[in-house]
This record gives C-alpha cells, structure tokens and sequence, in this order.
C-alpha cells in the first residue's frame, strides 16, 4: 500500500514538473493561443449563438488606400499622386469632402511623420485640419518601459523635439503594475504643425508572440522630458469623439471606466477583441471614389459619410496587414476599427445586445478548475464498470469540456476565456493514470481469478468470471449453494488389495471423468479431499438451476462411471464405483487458510449436510442422495425415490432423502 502511494505521489509530481517545462518553453501556451483562435472563429457575427447580439456597426467605415484604387488611379493620369507618401495636400481634399456629410469623426491610421517635401502642402492640409475639431491624427510610439528597465545603465533614448499632444488625456490611475506596463519612453516624429490642434492616437498594434493579434490597447503613457502624457490608443479615441471628450477616465480594479461605460483590462492593460467576423465587416470605401468623386460626386456623395466614424488607413498587399485571430491576413484599420466598435458597443452593461468583453481566468482559478475537474475524472474513472469503460467517460467528459470551452468563448453573453491546453494535459494525464491503475487492478484481480477457479470451473465458466470480474465478490459472504460429494466406493479396501500405482491411475481416470462432467454442467470443483471430489453449483456464477444442474451432473456422472466400469472390465483395470450426496442451502463462501497457503472454498451447514448424504449412500444402499431442500428445487425436473430419513450430526430431527432416478425431460422425450 505504502509503495503504491509513493507511486501516485511520484507521477503526480512527474507530471506537474513536465507541464512546468512544457509552461516555461511557451510550447503550452503558444498551443493555448492557437485554441484561442479557433474558438475565436466560432464567436463571429455569424455564429451559432450570436444571433440577438449587435452585429458590426454600420456606423463605422473605413476608407481603404487599397490595390483597386491604384489600379483606378492608373486610369485617370490627370491626378499625379506619385509614389507613396503622397503629396500632404491630397488629404486636404479628402478631408474636405468626407466633412462635408458631417461625420461623426476621422480617424487616420496613417503617420504623418515629419514634414513633406513641400513645406507648403504640410501648410495646406495643417490649416485644413485646424477647421475640424472631429479629427483624430495617428503616432506610434516606441522604448516600452519593460524594454528600458532591462537596458543598460545609460542608454540614450532618441526622441524628437516635437510636443506628443497639445491635450493629453485626464486620467486617474490607481495601479502601479498597469501604469507600469503602458508606458512608453518615446514617439514618432509628428510635426507640431499637426499635433498643436489635433487629437493624436496611438496605432501599436498589440501582438502575441506569435505576431498575431488578439488585443488591443485603449490608454497609453508617454514619458518624455520629465513630463507625462497619457494618450489614447486610435480606437480610444474615436470611443472620445463618439461620447464627447469632457469626461474623466478612470483606470481602477482592471476595468477603464468612462461615463459609465465599462473596458476591462488585464494587468498590461489590454483588453481581448471580440471580433464580428473574418475580414470586410465594415464597408469599405476605395480612396480612388473620393479623390475622383471631389469635384462631380461621381462615385459617392458626401452624404454618405453622415455621422459615421470614418478610419482611413492603407490595406494595400504587403503594406499594414496582420495575421489576427480570425484570419492570417487581417487590415490593420479594420483591426483599429473592430477595437473602435467593441468600445462604442460592448462597453454599457446595460445594453442587452451588447456583448460580453472576454475575460480570463486568473491563475489560481484555472488550477482550481484543473484540480475539480481531475477529481472528477478520477471518481469516474474508478467508479466505471472497467478501466476501459472508464478511459471511454474520461474521454467523453473531457470533449464535454471542449465544448463547453467553445460555448463559453462564443456565447456573447458569457465571453470567458476557459482555458484548454494545460488543463486537457492534466485531464488526460489523470485519465491515463487512472486507466493504468485500474487495469492493474483488473490484471490482478484476473491473476487471482486464474489462480483461485482457472483448475475448478470449466472454461465456459471462467471465461464469463474474466469476462464479468466487477460481479464478482472475493471476499467471505454467506450465499445459497448446491453441494455435492462424489467418492469412490470402498476405497479403503481398494487401496489395501489393489497395486497403488494402478489404483491412483484409475482413480485419476475416473475424476477426470467426473470433473469433465461438473464442467460441462457449470460446476465449481472445490477441491479433492484423497477420493473424493467437492463441488457446489451457486458460486461464482449464480443460476436459478443450480439445483438441478447439480442433480442432472450426478446422473450422468453416475452413467459415465458405469460405462468406464463396462470398459475397464474389458481392460482388466480397477473397476471403480462412485456414491454422491447432493444438499441445496446457506453456506460460508470465502478465502480459508493460513497466509502462506490459501483457497477459496465453501464451509458451513449445508456443506456437512451435503458429505453426510453421501457417506449414507451405502448404509441406506443408493447411489444418489438428495436432500429435502434439493428435492424442492429440482421436483419438477427429476424424477425420484423416496429414500427415507436419516440422522445428521449436529441436527435433532432426521431429514428426509430422496434418490433420483433420471431426467423428466428425458422420460417424456422417449414417451414422445
């Protein structure tokens, strides 16, 4: 016992100290993220359990500098764009015209670093801006504080000498760790002509350490000549815009809270995007219809872009394109404005269409589900008829945890992140445990089963105890049984004439015959007592014809050992006899020995009943002799004698016997 305990301590331990290798090489979580995505295509728009949920807001364009308007651009030579950057007084036009349907915002997600070639059309498109106050200008910025802090002592961190933003945002923040993990030490040269009047926002993309994105970032801190600026991420800012930027924001307990509306955050401060599809939720607008469209509204009007929030960004091949969850080649805009939604839509709790933000399972409540769940697993595993019945529930509660991962990541409204790979790791770890365990034990149970009937039932018999082990109980019950003693006639004088050798021989000849018998009849042979063979029917296997199994047996033991007799005669052998005593009751059924040496046998009343029958077959001069309790049983069956009463040891009343003298069955088959 001790060393099977040492065992399961040992495997415990060997498996939690390989999952903290597989933890530590990422391998598990690299696995998780990819369990992540797939889950992540199932929580689309068009999902099985989106359907009441607000879909993809029709408000939110996006304006695409994309391969089509190149092509367009190509026709039309009268419009001189150049190669990329183009000219800064194109955007004046752009600009322009989307303002004059009075959208709600526009947000580029395009940096205008430094100054163009021609100062003066940084002058143009700076003055255009400056008439707008809806327009929200993009930077990237760089030297994460994780990144500084791990540098070397000394480190010169270029920065321009450009102002980040004229109006940072009011924030109040209360966690250290999360102030810690947005903070940036530097930006991107953007020109004091654009940030001077301009909301300014971040576009870093957040990305895995598989380069994809699943997150994005709302608040962001710059550190720059001592001052500090918080700065809103691009889609933040369009969230300001869409909601009037003269509220406070409030970073406090994992959650961004702005005019009641609600974004939880984790300890980077990041929140996971839900995504409304795999690619074109939003309509996009070519660039090319625009700047063709400024002076005859050719291709679109104005009036289109009213009160919609419109992000102009590049999604050329090979320009600002990302691998997402949903799909390997994801518009970086798009990604901005999928953020931008979320935000809009997902952020008022009071909202019955909006849709849960996913949240995540903290450490301690992740191996708190992995410890239930084991503990599960291994109650149903030993509790299971067999090991591989067992292994089969394991399994299938394990795919139930699939899919309950999947329901809870898609349904919008619970959006939690269960995790799959370390726990199924542990689950099917435990699961094989628990298989192993169990088929020891079945392995064991079938060695004991071997050992203890393999010789004393017949192969039918034991192929039905292997088969139905869990039925079988091997310990000490008391239970009815039908006992019957076979000895030889006269063996004592048989053995004081007869040449030993030839008697033992004989004898042998004659038990093979008779267990052959016993078997054929689902006996159970206990043992063999010198000349006497003991078995009882009832045990292991229970059948409401015990009786009469045992019964029909020592009829045709008896006509087996009379045909033997004819034979050995003509063989001149030792022609031997049998007399058989049979007695149907409770008897003690169990393990008896010492602790070398011990037997599974059957002990009790109905056992000396059953041996007293059979050594008055000779007083009473029968050969068979069945008690009252046999007789009831088999009444109907077998046809008897009325043999009398004897005397049992141990009893104060005599019991009646009876002598059977053949089969019903067979009678009236003849008469038929």
């Amino acid at each position: 016992m001790k060393n099977k305990f040492l065992l399961i301590l040992g495997l415990i331990a060997f498996v939690v100290v390989v999952e903290f290798i597989f933890s530590y090489t990422s391998v598990f979580k690299r696995l998780e993220l990819m369990t992540y995505d797939l889950r992540a295509k199932f929580a689309v728009d068009n999902g099985p359990f989106t359907k009441r949920f607000k879909s993809a807001d029709k408000k939110i364009v996006i304006v695409a500098i994309d391969d089509y308007s190149r092509k367009e651009m190509s026709k039309n030579p009268e419009i001189n764009l150049g190669s990329w950057p183009w000219p800064r007084d194109v955007w004046s036009g752009v600009v322009d015209f989307i303002e004059k349907g009075e959208p709600k915002a526009i947000l580029f997600d395009i940096i205008f670093a430094n100054l163009n070639e021609n100062p003066w059309n940084d002058r143009r498109f700076a003055q255009t801006l400056r008439k707008y106050d809806n327009i929200v200008l993009a930077t990237a910025l760089n030297n994460p504080k994780y990144l500084v802090d791990k540098s070397k002592k000394g480190t010169v961190i270029e920065n321009s000498d450009y102002s980040p933003t004229p109006r940072p945002l009011d924030v109040e923040i209360d966690d250290k760790k999360i102030d810690n993990a947005i903070t940036f030490y530097s930006h991107e040269p953007v020109h004091d002509l654009y940030t001077q009047y301009n909301t300014i926002g971040v576009v870093n993309k957040v990305v895995d350490e598989d380069s994809v994105i699943r997150r994005a970032q709302p608040v962001f801190k710059l550190i720059k000549n001592n001052e500090t600026y918080y700065l809103p991420s691009l889609a933040f800012a369009g969230f300001l815009k869409y909601m009037g930027e003269d509220g406070k924001i409030t970073i406090k307990d994992n959650k961004i809270t702005y005019k009641g509306m609600v974004i939880p955050i984790d300890k980077k401060g990041e929140t996971n995007i839900s995504w409304h599809g795999h690619g074109h939720n939003y309509s996009y607008i070519p660039i090319s219809k625009i700047l063709l469209s400024e002076d005859s509204n050719e291709y679109i009007k104005p009036d289109y872009f009213k009160d919609k929030i419109v992000i102009i960004g590049r999604t050329m091949t090979g320009t600002d394109i990302h691998l997402s969850s949903v799909n390997p080649s994801y518009a970086g805009p798009e990604a901005n404005a999928t953020a931008l939604d979320n935000f809009i839509n997902d952020t008022d709790l009071h909202n019955k269409k909006a849709r849960k933000f996913i949240s995540e399972l903290s450490k301690p409540d992740e191996y708190l589900l992995i410890l239930v769940f084991c503990s599960f697993i291994v109650a149903l595993g030993m509790l299971s008829k067999n090991a591989l019945i067992g292994f089969i529930n394991n399994f299938a509660s394990i795919i139930l945890y699939i899919l309950f991962c999947i329901w809870f990541f898609a349904d919008p409204s619970i959006r939690i992140w269960l995790p799959v790979v370390v726990p199924l790791y542990y689950f099917f770890m435990t699961s094989g445990i628990v298989f192993a365990f169990r088929f020891q034990q079945e392995l064991a149970k079938r060695a004991t089963v071997m050992n203890m009937f393999g010789k004393f039932v017949s192969p039918k018999v034991l192929a039905n105890l292997l088969k139905n082990q869990d039925n079988l109980v091997l310990k000490n019950t008391k239970k009815r049984i039908t006992m019957m003693f076979c000895d030889v006639k006269d063996f004592t004088t048989l053995s004081e004439k007869c040449n030993p050798e030839q008697l033992v021989d004989n004898m042998n000849e004659l038990f093979n015959k008779v267990v052959d018998v016993i078997f054929e009849n689902n006996g159970t042979v206990d043992k063999f007592i010198g000349d006497c063979v003991m078995a009882y029917w009832g045990e292991p296997i229970a059948d409401e014809d015990d009786a009469y199994m045992a019964v029909k047996t020592a009829l045709e033991i008896k006509k087996v050992v009379n045909e033997l007799k004819i034979q050995n005669a003509k063989d001149n052998k030792i022609i031997l006899d049998v007399k058989i005593g049979i007695n149907t009751g409770e008897a003690l059924l169990g393990l008896s020995g010492s602790e070398k040496i011990m037997s599974y046998t059957a002990m009790g009343d109905a056992v000396n009943v059953a041996s007293r029958l059979e050594s008055n077959c000779t007083k009473l001069n029968r050969d068979i002799l069945i008690s009252k309790s046999t007789y009831e049983d088999v009444k109907s069956k077998i046809i008897v004698l009325e043999a009398g009463k004897i005397s049992v040891k141990g009893k104060d009343e005599k019991i009646e016997v009876y002598e059977p003298i053949g089969l019903v069955e067979d009678v009236e088959s003849s008469e038929v």
